[in-house]
């Protein structure tokens, strides 16, 4: 037979021995090979197996003198080949993955083994392979022109493969290093396995890392592979993170490592047999559950996962079919080795796409993110300056008529005192959400596109402020009932029963505001002018852009004339009804003003609580009054001081601790002064209240509700304050003697008082038989114009020098 009729052979089978026990190359010259065992030579055996390759003697004339033994699989721990001319040895090469080579080529080549035919003899070829990995052998003979057009494809294809790889992952540690994207690390460890894995695979692994090394490379191959599966899983978990794919809550997520773990641990115990059966199981698992991964994070808008299946797809097809060439499903030819590294190839410039769609996902996440609120998803305040102008503009190319609709949710404060910033802030998202379901189905609203492609109908300007914009201002009133329908139902936060308090502006564009700048600040103007007794909805008008003006004037003066302490106070005088004796008195601030004229508290006090300066004046009120009182504390002796506060101001942490320095400054004692408080609504279980309160009885204060039984004054909050005294508001002290119902309620109000053992005041006291039914109903403290009015702090110090006459007939000072 010709070297050239057996190069046509070269995909058949050869003549196998199986050695039962040990045995010499020369030997087994004399010793028959059977056909028959070859296919079981190709699988896991702990035994060793030869193959004989016989090559008739050749002439001179032939042109084939000699011809090469090529092999395209690299993981056979122990291969030896031996060259016989008749029955002497010519010649021996090692190649084993196990093995230290010998005939060592030059250069990354391969398997080639070069045969030099005898004239004279039979040339026998005998190769001896052993392994824990099948012992696939799947020669090719070629002659010389072929082998060195066979070695060229080889190194040309590896060359390429190689060189993309590498460049691949100079790019990606260069873009590593500049974006530290999350989850990049993983993606460049993918590029490492994979270099490292394809090297074991196509032999190249012993030309690029120590002997060492690539010895414990292929003889764990599988170690390898798990590694590599494990950074694919991670890198999933982290590039899908961003949708929450897969749940942190899931089983997969809370113990993959400690499989993954517990599989390379495996790997090193386990035949390699044993090692492939499970990979096999894990890349089956893997390649189903990252599908689902990728398939439920597109559904969720993450376009970033497109390729990401695209990536995995094609990798697991690669590693699927690379598999089935181990478990010799597939033959080993020039078609089948190139799967897997084209593969590899193709999943990673598939991966460096779905990290660029991922960035720009991200751009488009922080995009939006910047328009929208973070807790509600609605556009933002950036939406409502820099985005809705344009999308008026394209809803309506002519001049529109439009109302903006304002509504503030001002129980945000009492929800973070109540129930903690966390709950409130829930809380808040709740009735936003609710008020968009609501105006979601109503008519007239526009509409406001999002760049997700979502589209919404309002905007959350601040975390209490929300934003409609309603296309139909004829429609206005009943859109705005639509909405209080929606605001008065009441909503559950930790299991109590609540209800937002809310006030609503509104204005129309562009009659009450040509750019979105005015009609906002329009409409935030007639919000604030909503009053307890006012309803919940004010539209804006003219007379109420005046007041703010006038409004704004006034907090500037009053914080300048706060800061150079142009206040000052006056007295007035509260009798002891039974005595008819003078026992103290109420501190009544007041203002001058150059520009503005004496301006009433009614006017200042509110709007210094709605901007802070309360605290201020709060402060700067008490030390005038303790230091009036330690120069005049001789004249004072037996008398009470009422100073007014407001509620807010015990929401300070150090007030009690304030009040307590300046008595201690000026050498007063506590118990003549009491400490009357407004606006009690929001003491509900507050700490800092609670503990301001504790602090001032322990300071020896007195403490008041003021105007009991108006605004928000409550039992619950006589208990709360610990109150020595119940001061009836004189609405229900004036025009007492001609309203039936407040006869009532002012009387029992005095009862209550006397249940519990505090003391009884009314103010606004103006006509003799409203002081007469008081005293017969045992009222113990009353001021009023007709007993003294207000006065300065000299006259009333002038006033107790003469407090011994009587207070019949009444004292009417000017």
């Amino acid at each position: 037979m010709l070297a050239s009729d057996y190069v046509q052979q070269s995909n058949n089978t050869f003549p196998t021995f199986k050695e039962t026990q040990p045995v010499s190359a020369k030997d087994l010259l004399s010793i028959p090979f059977d056909e028959e065992l070859y296919t079981e030579s190709q699988s896991f055996s702990d035994t060793a197996y030869w193959h004989k390759l016989i090559f008739p003697k050749i002439s001179k004339e032939s042109p084939e003198q000699q011809i090469h033994l090529g092999l395209s699989y690299y993981i056979i721990s122990k291969l030896d080949f031996y060259l016989f001319h008749g029955d002497e040895l010519q010649d021996h090469w090692i190649r084993g993955s196990q093995q230290t080579w010998n005939h060592n080529t030059e250069g990354y080549k391969g398997i080639w083994i070069p045969i030099e035919l005898s004239q004279q003899e039979e040339t026998t070829v005998l190769i001896r392979k052993q392994g824990h990995s099948p012992l696939l052998t799947p020669i090719e003979i070629f002659t010389d022109e072929e082998v060195t057009s066979q070695k060229e494809q080889k190194m040309l294809f590896w060359t390429i493969i190689i060189c993309s790889l590498s460049v691949l992952l100079a790019h990606n540690i260069f873009v590593f290093i500049l974006f530290r994207q999350s989850g990049y690390i993983y993606y460049l460890c993918i590029n490492l396995s994979i270099f490292v894995a394809l090297s074991i695979i196509s032999g190249f692994d012993r030309w690029i890392f120590p002997e060492e090394v690539s010895q414990w490379l292929t003889r764990n191959p599988f170690f390898v592979f798990g590694i590599g599966a494990w950074v694919l899983y991670k890198f999933s978990l982290t590039f899908l993170s961003e949708v929450n794919v897969p749940s942190k809550q899931s089983f997969i997520y809370k113990y993959g490592d400690v499989g993954f773990l517990f599989f390379l641990v495996l790997t090193l115990l386990l035949p390699e047999k044993a090692s492939a059966s499970l990979f096999a199981v894990i890349e089956v698992f893997m390649f189903c559950s990252c599908s689902y991964w990728g398939i439920k994070a597109y559904s969720k808008g993450f376009l970033a996962a497109r390729f990401y299946l695209f990536s995995w797809l094609v990798l697991m097809i690669g590693s699927l079919l690379n598999t089935l060439i181990f478990w010799k499903v597939l033959p080993i030819n020039i078609m089948t080795e190139s799967i897997l590294p084209i593969c590899n190839l193709l999943q990673l410039l598939g991966f460096a796409f779905a990290f660029a769609d991922k960035s720009n996902y991200l751009e488009h996440k922080r995009q939006l993110q910047a328009i929208t609120d973070s807790s509600t998803g609605q556009p933002n305040r950036t939406y409502y300056f820099e985005h809705l102008p344009n999308v008026i503009e394209k809803a309506f190319p002519l001049s529109p008529n439009l109302a903006l609709v304002m509504i503030e949710i001002t129980s945000h404060l009492k929800l973070n005192q109540a129930f903690g910033p966390a709950q409130a802030d829930i809380a808040l998202a709740d009735v936003v959400n609710r008020i968009h379901k609501k105006v979601m189905v109503m008519d007239g609203i526009l509409p406001l596109p999002l760049a997700n492609k979502n589209t919404k109908y309002l905007i959350r300007s601040t975390i209490k402020n929300i934003v409609i914009i309603s296309t139909t201002p004829d429609k206005l009133k009943s859109q705005i009932e639509s909405l209080q329908q929606v605001l008065d139902h009441s909503i559950v936060v930790n299991k109590v029963d609540f209800r937002h308090h809310y006030k609503i502006g509104s204005a129309l564009y562009p009659s009450q505001g040509d750019d979105l700048d005015k009609l906002y600040q329009n409409a935030t103007i007639a919000s604030n002018s909503v009053t307890y007794s006012s309803g919940t909805w004010a539209p804006f008008t003219n007379k109420l852009a005046s007041n703010h003006i006038h409004q704004l004037k006034v907090i500037t003066l009053l914080t300048d004339d706060i800061q150079n302490e142009k206040l000052y106070f006056d007295i007035q005088p509260q009798v002891d009804l039974n005595k008819n004796s003078i026992v103290g008195g109420e501190v009544l601030l007041r203002w001058h003003n150059k520009a503005l004229g004496q301006v009433s508290p009614a006017e200042f006090i509110p709007l210094a609580e709605q901007t802070g300066l309360i605290y201020k004046l709060t402060y700067m009120v008490i030390e005038k009054v303790f230091q009036w009182a330690s120069t005049h504390s001789i004249e004072l002796t037996g008398q009470t001081l009422s100073i007014n506060v407001s509620a807010l101001d015990l929401w300070q942490e150090d007030f009690a601790a304030h009040a307590s320095n300046l008595i201690k400054k000026y050498n007063l004692n506590a118990q003549q002064f009491t400490i009357e408080v407004t606006e009690t609504s929001i003491f509900q279980n507050n700490d800092t209240v609670l503990n301001n309160v504790s602090q001032l009885h322990q300071a020896g204060f007195k403490l008041s509700i003021d105007d009991f039984g108006v605004g928000y004054s409550s039992m619950q909050n006589l208990v709360s304050l610990q109150t020595h005294e119940l001061k009836i508001d004189q609405f229900f002290v004036m025009n007492l003697l001609n309203d039936k119902q407040k006869q009532t309620l002012c009387h029992n109000m005095i009862n209550l008082s006397k249940e519990l053992e505090i003391t009884s005041v009314a103010e606004g006291i103006e006509t003799e038989s409203i002081l007469k039914l008081l005293q017969n109903w045992n009222c113990q403290i009353g001021q009023g114009y007709f007993l003294h009015r207000p006065m300065s702090p000299e006259h009333y110090l002038d006033l107790l020098k003469e407090a011994d006459a009587s207070l019949s007939p009444p004292i009417n000072d000017a």
